[in-house]
């Protein structure tokens, strides 16, 4: 039986206006734009910093995050990121240079790989090629929990990282400092995850929405229907 699930869920809500934030009321209208928005202009990213090896920060990159989790595990992770859920294949992801994070734990005794690493960016530094081959490297490193509750191993993190190259054809600057975005087709997008069933009947009935999907219809599932599966 494969472990892994067939989609990568990209999570949105929280951040990008923080629609959780705002009135119960508002809330399905709202993330009825953020889905027109990614449809018309692709997904959402702003330039940002993360710490990554303990006591130690990556600096100014751009990058999407994908969670590689059954639907029936979606709750957990909507609450923590956004209560929309957009989901493409793996291959469409990786085929564009997304690949899994690399864990390491937030403290250990035995250090190996998260010191090769560092010691690999640090003394990169005077060299730009293996400098900026090493920061794409560091942008793929994640912390298994944040040392007290938050557990980050169990997502199953893909990343789609930009690497500022003129070559990368994925990623697109966006309006407004810092913004990039991911272009896709109508057809990429394999399943939405509502946040709730009012969310979903009114993006049904949104023409603008319902335009994309006559291109291709994405299998639709909200928050709730997701404890079942």
């Amino acid at each position: 039986m494969d472990i892994h699930s067939k989609f990568l869920v990209h999570w949105t809500g929280n951040g990008k206006d923080d629609i959780e934030s705002k009135p119960e009321s508002d809330r399905p209208q709202l993330y009825l734009d953020r889905l027109i928005d990614d449809y018309q202009y692709g997904l959402y990213t702003k330039r940002t910093s993360e710490d990554v090896i303990r006591h130690w920060k990556i600096k100014k990159i751009v990058r999407l995050c994908f969670t590689e989790i059954r639907l029936s595990q979606a709750e957990k992770h909507a609450k923590r990121y956004g209560k929309l859920g957009v989901g493409f294949t793996r291959d469409f992801i990786m085929n564009k240079g997304g690949r899994p994070v690399i864990y390491i734990p937030h403290k250990a005794d035995d250090c190996l790989l998260e010191d090769s690493i560092k010691n690999v960016y640090e003394k990169s530094k005077g060299n730009e090629e293996i400098h900026k081959s090493s920061k794409w490297i560091m942008a793929h490193v994640k912390r298994m929990s944040d040392g007290n509750s938050e557990d980050y191993y169990e997502e199953m993190e893909w990343r789609l990282v930009y690497d500022e190259s003129p070559n990368n054809k994925h990623f697109t600057k966006g309006k407004g400092k810092g913004i990039h975005r991911l272009k896709f087709a109508a057809h990429d997008i394999k399943v939405i995850i509502f946040p709730d069933e009012d969310t979903k009947q009114l993006s049904l009935k949104d023409e603008a929405i319902r335009k994309y999907f006559s291109e291709y219809m994405p299998i639709m599932a909200t928050l709730e229907d997701c404890r079942n599966f």
